[in-house]
């Protein structure tokens, strides 16, 4: 009698959740969570989904239209999570929907889903193994000098799609040895008891391989015998797909080129060998033109015009022609020649003459000078610029300022001469937000001295920015320290070579350069020592909206290398962004923290803060 009534009220049960169920199909689906998803982000499941969440906001002001409520949407998403999960070791997971959150006056639905994620299946052993003899090969070598490459490795959880790019790693080992016709199975021994795996990689290594004859097509200006030279394999040498990566790099990096496809002809059926490769490419326009026009809070309207000719005087040369206007800077004009694949295919050299005029809030300045930069790219990640300047400076002089005493007109004028070795290392991505990866740039500038020059100092400093994706969430940090030491009697340092904080890319409680050391007059001097730091938390919101809130501090100290963390200023804030074709326009809004100015600052411009 009890087993009946139970098997009464679970069938009465079921009967409720589908009728309310049915009723509310059609409501739109205004928002999505996931309940227990420890090990797998809320983003990365709801690019699972066949429904997606659509908020009120998002479908006001955008063309997007909400997923209605099915029953049989849902249990193919429930289907999906767990076929997922599954993927990612998770076998024994289990996947329900909670009871639904029902707005009928709205007719609106929010979904939960309950993840009981179980403990995953995690690698216990991982073998290499040859399916063909390789007298040449010692297996066992090569497994223990990669092991660590490997994404699935000894207690590592399992998953599909790292077994997936694992594969994918072995293949190139081996196309790299010379083994052009390698192929990598697997075999997977599952121990349920232990929910463990043990994977053996089958390698069928083939027959040792090497270049054969390389066919160029496409080119129109650039000389066959030129692009050969870029080149980092030749006829008859072991086959090595690096090499071939690496000569696609090394003719992408002239610029001369908008495709550039290096394809072995290797051919499975017959083993051919050696291997010829066709090399095709697609030459990019010898002009280009670029012109571009907007508007932000701190340099107003302003618009900007770039000409590059490629090709000129032969080869690989360039020239450039680059003009821009904004309030902060009046007008600038640069001329550019470069020279790429000096002293090796990673270095480049650059004449580069300017000329422009400055008026920023501390200072106006107009210059004329010749940059004479050499950059060296280690990596794609590292590259170094060691460059000579000279400058003719004439600085405007406010009346009174004691920096200047007894001046004999409102103009200052002075040389400057020396050198700039800069030094940049980059893994964040993508370029124009980053989510992932860090960006480090330092530099030290020696004017004068040896150099000529009418001062002589030392001016140093560093850049640290660090990104990481935290569920659909990025945190993006930075920290910045500078420091000049003059070497004169009177210690006077440029005032553009002075460090200013406070703006739009600094600590946003404060307009440009306000943060710091004043003059009598209230405009900003400038300082020998600079420290800041930023805190943003990133989120989407919706659509191509998203938003960031922000903590950072600051301050600039006018003695050299001296920073008193009693001094550091506070602001805090929040923003908006919008994704465009040229990068993120942003709407900022920062506050002042524990200073009697209290006055909100705002901005707008275009890209990310750092």
């Amino acid at each position: 009698m009890i087993k009946k009534i139970h098997h009464i009220f679970f069938l009465t049960l079921g009967i409720l959740f589908c009728v309310v169920a049915n009723g509310q199909e059609n409501y739109e689906i205004r928002d999505i969570n996931f309940k227990g998803n420890r090990s797998l982000d809320k983003s990365f499941l709801m690019d699972k989904l066949v429904v997606e969440e659509v908020s009120f906001l998002e479908k006001l002001l955008t063309n997007n239209e909400p997923t209605l409520f099915s029953r049989e949407l849902i249990d193919l998403d429930l289907e999906r999570l767990k076929r997922t999960y599954q993927s990612e070791g998770f076998v024994y997971v289990n996947v329900k929907l909670d009871s639904l959150k029902v707005n009928d006056n709205r007719q609106i639905v929010k979904l939960n889903f309950i993840i009981d994620e179980n403990e995953p299946f995690v690698v216990d052993t991982v073998i290499f193994k040859l399916t063909e003899r390789g007298d040449q090969i010692n297996i066992d070598s090569i497994a223990e000098r990669n092991i660590k490459k490997l994404a699935l490795r000894k207690e590592e959880r399992f998953s599909d799609e790292a077994l997936k790019e694992d594969v994918s790693l072995i293949r190139n080992l081996f196309l790299d040895m010379s083994f052009a016709y390698v192929d990598v199975n697997y075999k997977i021994q599952l121990d349920t008891l232990q929910q463990s795996v043990g994977i053996t990689y089958l390698i069928d290594p083939g027959p040792v391989s090497h270049f054969g004859q390389t066919t160029v097509s496409g080119n129109k200006h650039v000389a066959e015998d030129f692009i050969r030279k870029q080149f980092s394999y030749s006829e008859g040498q072991d086959y090595n797909k690096s090499l071939l990566d690496k000569t696609r790099e090394s003719l992408y990096h002239l610029q001369l080129f908008s495709v550039v496809s290096v394809l072995p002809q290797k051919d499975k059926t017959t083993l051919k060998n050696p291997i010829p490769v066709n090399l095709y490419i697609e030459e990019a326009p010898r002009i280009n033109s670029e012109f571009g026009a907007g508007y932000g809070t701190e340099d107003k309207f302003r618009a900007f015009v770039d000409f590059t000719y490629l090709g000129f005087l032969g080869s690989a040369r360039r020239i450039n022609i680059y003009a821009k206007h904004s309030a902060i800077e009046p007008y600038y004009l640069s001329l550019k020649w470069t020279q790429p694949q000096i002293f090796d295919k990673k270095g480049t050299v650059s004449i580069n003459p300017f000329l422009g005029r400055n008026v920023e809030p501390g200072y106006e300045t107009k210059t004329f000078g010749l940059n004479l930069p050499v950059t060296y790219k280690f990596t794609n990640q590292l590259n170094a610029t060691l460059t000579y300047y000279y400058e003719k400076v004439t600085q405007s002089i406010e009346s009174g300022d004691p920096e200047f005493p007894d001046p004999e007109d409102e103009n200052y004028l002075y040389n400057k001469s020396g050198v700039l070795l800069s030094s940049v290392f980059a893994t964040a991505s993508p370029k124009f937000s980053p989510q992932q990866g860090v960006n480090l740039s330092m530099g030290i500038k020696l004017n004068g001295y040896k150099f000529g020059g009418d001062f002589s100092y030392m001016r140093l400093w560093g850049d640290f920015r660090t990104y990481q994706k935290i569920d659909d969430m990025v945190l993006a940090l930075r920290g910045m320290i500078g420091g000049i030491h003059s070497s004169d009697d009177d210690g006077f340092i440029p005032v553009e070579d002075r460090f200013y904080s406070g703006g739009s890319n600094s600590v946003r409680g404060w307009s440009r350069s306000q943060l710091g050391p004043k003059r009598e007059s209230g405009t900003p001097l400038g300082g020998k020592s600079i420290l800041e730091g930023n805190v943003e938390l990133r989120y989407p919101l919706f659509w191509r909206l998203s938003g960031v809130a922000f903590v950072e501090s600051g301050n600039v100290w006018e003695k050299a290398f001296s920073y008193n963390f009693n001094d550091l200023a506070y602001a805090a804030g929040g923003g908006l962004r919008v994704d465009t074709p040229i990068g993120p326009v942003r709407f900022d809004v920062g506050f002042p923290l524990w200073n009697e100015k209290k006055s909100p600052q705002f901005f707008i411009s275009v890209g990310q803060a750092f």
